[in-house]
């Protein structure tokens, strides 16, 4: 991460040196400060006082690097009077440096200290406030080289208010939730002050990761066959298969705690909040169960194939079949309110959103249905053969289809805005936030892409030794289910504090 403003910029560096009686050019007519420091540390300036200089640069250059020019200091009342007795400081321009397409980070900026003339720190001598503010406008790297300098610049590097700024600036504080609250909590209650740069160091870390795809991989074996279907949070991961049985996994030791049974054919879906889980089947039903007791609440029947998909939120519950339907089912009693013929194919995934229902066909089209009315809102027109998954936030759609293709679509235009091609085989299921797309394909893998730019950015090639049929994952894990029996937990946070970030 390089500094504000830092492209194509020429800097030059600056010499303290001691004074002779030569004639001194002024190098600025205002307060604008030049920081510098000692042992070959970062040159630190305000906005001003780095674009004189390099006008400066600019027609020395001019001159073809002609005789060194002498540049003197504004100097405090202090300083003055210490001149009367030691002479002026001065500037005197001596080497020049080019920043290229931010290779170079502000930490290539070094000082050439001439250790035998005298050197002042002008850091100290800046109200605190300002010297803050100077310090946002450098990267990362740099504040942290800073710290190593002196004690005075330590301090100042680890100021609690930069690094939340930091984390502020990536879009990394914590969004509140229920583990979130009760740390906040626990720092309150000890009056003790949130280490912003402790957090800053996890996530920083984290996102490296990500970026590098280093995970821990953990196994979890206990299906007899393929599994269909998962979903996880911070304690659990719950997995459906075609052994017509449902699993709980704990998400800290990966053992199996709990196994039910309420379904004569294969698990083909799920979803759970906390009160409520939902689970499609083979068998053509839909089961409602109690998570509190974990026992069957109640059984919806009326599908004339496999369930294949199912959503569900505090009023309505979404299941889609291979009879090519689309049924609406009220979530307190279970009463049917509404059938959709949609399709001319299967309806292989559908997705409840606020008053919309997303729906994917092997008929190649994504629909919107109104959930109130059944009024088909709009048609995504672009996949070349049959969808296999869908996802829908309320504003973007993603979609993955036989085509081999993710593709991305705005919901409110139906326009497809981004295409994401290099699976070789089938794209069974997705799942995307703000910042990623993770996809997994018959064809073994599991990407994962930019969800800005669509550029893969990871590719795990044969994590499973079959097909992946579903993927899910949060800040820290990637979950996935094949057809090889096993469930994979690829883990990013392995020996990191993610307690703020999942």
């Amino acid at each position: 991460m390089a500094s504000k403003n830092q492209n194509q910029t020429q800097v030059c560096d600056i010499v303290m040196t001691e004074a002779t009686n030569n004639n001194t050019n002024n190098i600025s007519n205002n307060n604008n400060t030049i920081r510098t420091c000692h042992s070959g540390t970062t040159l630190l300036a305000s906005r001003s006082i780095i674009l004189k200089a390099s006008a400066t640069v600019g027609k020395c250059r001019k001159r073809q690097l002609g005789p060194k020019r002498r540049l003197t200091l504004p100097l405090s009342l202090h300083q003055q009077q210490q001149q009367e007795q030691q002479g002026l400081f001065t500037m005197t321009t001596t080497t020049y440096q080019t920043l290229n397409n931010n290779e170079n980070s502000t930490s290539d900026m070094l000082m050439h200290i001439d250790h035998n003339e005298k050197k002042i720190d002008f850091l100290t001598c800046l109200p605190c406030e300002l010297v803050l503010q100077i310090i946002t406008l450098i990267d990362v790297s740099s504040l942290v080289t800073m710290s190593s300098v002196c004690q005075t610049w330590y301090t100042l590097s680890r100021n609690n208010d930069i690094w939340r700024w930091r984390l502020s600036e990536m879009h990394w504080l914590p969004a509140r939730g229920e583990e979130k609250t009760r740390l906040l909590h626990q720092y309150q209650e000890q009056r003790q002050e949130i280490d912003w740069h402790y957090w800053f160091k996890q996530r920083y870390q984290l996102e490296r990761r990500w970026m590098l795809g280093e995970v821990s991989t953990h196994y979890l074996l206990g299906h007899y066959d393929s599994v269909y279907c998962l979903q996880f949070d911070e304690q659990r991961i719950i997995t459906g298969g075609r052994d017509c049985t449902i699993k709980f996994w704990n998400m800290n030791t990966y053992e199996c705690t709990r196994t039910l049974r309420a379904h004569e054919g294969s698990v083909l879906s799920l979803q759970y909040n906390d009160s409520l889980m939902v689970s499609g089947s083979s068998d053509k039903t839909v089961v409602v169960w109690s998570m509190e007791t974990f026992v069957p609440l109640r059984r919806l029947t009326g599908h004339e194939g496999g369930v294949l998909d199912v959503s569900f939120d505090d009023r309505y519950i979404i299941s889609c079949s291979k009879d090519k339907s689309i049924r609406i089912w009220d979530t307190t009693t279970g009463e049917l309110i509404r059938t959709l013929y949609a399709h001319r194919g299967p309806v292989n995934a559908v997705q409840l959103k606020g008053n919309n229902v997303v729906s994917a066909s092997g008929d190649a089209l994504i629909k919107m249905w109104n959930v109130h009315t059944g009024e088909c809102i709009r048609e995504f027109v672009g996949h070349g053969r049959g969808l296999a998954c869908v996802q829908f936030d309320g504003k973007r759609i993603v979609s993955g289809s036989n085509d081999k293709t993710v593709k991305v679509w705005d919901a409110e235009s139906g326009e497809c805005i981004m295409s994401c091609e290099g699976h070789q085989d089938l794209v069974r299921t997705v799942h995307f936030d703000n910042d990623r797309i993770v996809s997994a394909s018959y064809d073994q893998s599991i990407r994962v892409w930019d969800m800005k730019t669509g550029t893969c950015l990871l590719d795990f090639q044969n994590a499973h030794t079959s097909w992946v049929f579903d993927v899910r994952f949060d800040k820290n894990k990637i979950v996935s289910a094949s057809q090889d029996h096993r469930v994979i937990v690829m883990d990013f946070s392995t020996g990191l504090d993610t307690r703020l970030f999942t």
